[in-house]
């Protein structure tokens, strides 16, 4: 595992080490992935007789990741580590937002188009594109909107619960966007069957249902008890209207995805 403490890793591992699996944390104290070389990289796998790896490790600073130069060495970094994964099976993370979302249509791995319009999903779009390149046994997970216990200050679903918490009204600026957003849990469960299946290439992993925003702060006030704080709206300011993952390689390939709905996974957070 990289990013192993991080908020997605950390799910991931949780679950592999409820299934008995032997984790191997590669973290900044084992090896520095940004500045590793690629004999010191296969020299790491070799040494921990690795099975496999799931690359959770990048840059997801809230304020700036989706532009960050970093994201470049994010990406030489990760085909380093992907080359000396390459007898191995490998599971990398992609982003919902490689994709092109002009047509209004849900998310397909071999029928929507690419089309990333920020350095951090050009990056992501571009490990996957390395991959296929390099070949192996790999697949590449992407992740739509996540949510759950650790998410980061600042994204949607903290910065409405934090202000429901305090008794404040809150709601969406674009309350009609439809976005899918799945619980961190449950993303965990998706990229642990992943891993252990022998499917390759891209896969979405999401929930296939897309609530509106301003659903989302409905249904996070009545989780609290508090109807009455969220504010509603139907705006979408401009922005692609609907961001959604179809489920039905996941469905076919690896069986029904775990994925609760958003009104039950805002009650399992808050308890």
């Amino acid at each position: 595992m990289t990013g192993a403490t991080g908020f997605i890793g950390s799910a991931v591992t949780r679950r592999l080490e409820a299934r008995g699996e032997h984790v191997v944390a590669l973290g900044s104290r084992e090896i520095d992935l940004l500045a590793a070389n690629d004999a010191q990289l296969e020299s790491l796998v070799d040494r921990a007789k690795i099975s496999h790896c799931i690359h959770c490790a990048w840059y997801t600073n809230h304020s700036d990741y989706l532009v960050h130069d970093i994201n470049r060495e994010w990406f030489t970094a990760s085909l380093r580590l992907a080359r000396a994964c390459r007898r191995i099976r490998f599971v990398g993370l992609g982003t919902c937002l490689e994709y092109d979302f002009s047509d209004g249509e849900p998310c397909v791995e071999d029928g929507t188009p690419l089309n990333p319009d920020t350095l951090y999903a050009r990056s992501k779009a571009a490990v996957f594109d390395g991959l296929g390149v390099l070949g192996g046994n790999f697949i590449w997970a992407r992740v739509f909107f996540v949510y759950g216990p650790g998410d980061r200050p600042g994204r949607l679903v903290p910065a409405m619960m934090d202000r429901f918490g305090r008794g404040e009204q809150a709601g969406p600026s674009c309350g009609g966007l439809r976005r899918d957003y799945i619980h961190v849990d449950d993303l965990a469960g998706q990229l642990v069957r992943l891993a252990a299946s022998d499917v390759r290439g891209a896969v979405n992993t999401g929930t296939g249902m897309a609530p509106t925003l301003s659903s989302i702060f409905a249904a996070g006030a009545q989780a609290l008890g508090r109807p009455e704080l969220a504010c509603t709206n139907r705006k979408t300011g401009g922005q692609p209207p609907l961001i959604q993952a179809d489920m039905t390689r996941f469905r076919e390939r690896i069986g029904d995805p775990e994925a609760r709905e958003i009104a039950r996974g805002l009650e399992d957070l808050i308890r």
